[in-house]
């Protein structure tokens, strides 16, 4: 009964920590990170900016593809864009993302 007890007391500070508003902002973050194209290009601007045409080669990928990801990541918050000359210059904006990166990269960065 009190190891019971002691669970649900558990189960409650969880509860409180993470309410269905938080649940949600971290199930859209690591949707959003799920994806090899968006997850390269986070972690490229974790280090530092990049234009459109830097982040197709980086990633491999397509303009068209490129842009739809880096448009949802923008509408997500996590990045920013801005205007130099003819270029769009990406950024991340959320430090949220950059902690999580890093966390990552000490978790997994060297398994090979």
């Amino acid at each position: 009964m009190e190891n019971e007890t002691h669970k649900a007391e558990i189960l409650a500070q969880v509860m409180e920590k993470f309410d269905k508003n938080q649940c949600a902002l971290v199930e859209r973050m690591l949707s959003i990170m799920s994806n090899p194209v968006r997850f390269h290009i986070l972690c490229a601007l974790e280090k530092e900016s990049f234009s459109v045409s830097e982040l197709m080669v980086l990633s491999k990928s397509r303009v068209s593809n490129v842009s739809q990801q880096l448009k949802m990541m923008t509408l997500a918050g996590y990045i920013s864009k801005e205007r130099q000359g003819k270029q769009i210059i990406y950024t991340l904006k959320d430090g949220r993302i950059r902690e999580l990166i890093h966390k990552l990269e000490e978790l997994f960065g060297d398994t090979r």
